[in-house]
């Protein structure tokens, strides 16, 4: 069940978006540009093996020849089924490391924020909808360790502003627009 303080964590104000907004873009720009690099060698590499496995299945199919034409062509289908499989299997490998990789650098991009002269005005803008959300009596954390960003506590509610909380939640609303890149 989604309760009042949850569903005002999930609605991040404007300000939050714009200030995300140069994350966003770089990370959609790299990720599309790892993307295609990725798909392109991806789909040179199939090639590559499908090729090979044709060569293979041609040498075999002229060894089995004289036992029958059927027999060839099935084992000709398996053996570009498999191929068809590891492509498959390799391109579903690339995409699952550079997803993390995606979100290893959205962190590490964030999280260089503290090192950014803007980032106490981020502290000082996360503080203040922390406020909002929770009240003038809320306890807040500053600069919340180990990864930045801001923590806020009013009784059992609690805002978790920290920077690779904020990240991961970039990532979330990205994640259908870099699964696009994949299609």
């Amino acid at each position: 069940m989604t309760t009042r303080s949850d569903r005002r964590a999930e609605t991040a104000p404007t300000a939050l978006r714009e200030l995300l907004e140069p994350v966003r873009e770089a990370l959609l720009l790299d990720a599309a540009a790892e993307a295609d690099r990725v798909v392109a060698a991806a789909t040179s590499e199939a090639h590559d093996v499908v090729a090979s496995a044709r060569a293979e299945a041609d040498a075999q199919v002229e060894q089995a020849q004289h036992r029958t034409t059927l027999a060839a062509q099935a084992h000709e289908a398996l053996l570009l089924a498999r191929v068809r499989n590891e492509g498959h299997r390799a391109v579903l490998a690339t995409r699952r490391r550079l997803e993390q990789q995606l979100i290893d650098e959205a962190r590490t991009a964030v999280e260089g924020l503290r090192h950014d002269p803007r980032y106490p005005a981020v502290l000082d803008h996360l503080e203040a909808m922390a406020r909002r959300q929770l009240g003038d009596d809320a306890v807040i954390e500053r600069d919340a360790a180990p990864a930045g960003g801001i923590v806020a506590v009013a009784g059992a509610r609690r805002v978790d502003y920290r920077l690779a909380t904020l990240a991961d939640r970039a990532i979330d609303a990205l994640a259908d627009e870099v699964a696009e890149l994949w299609t």
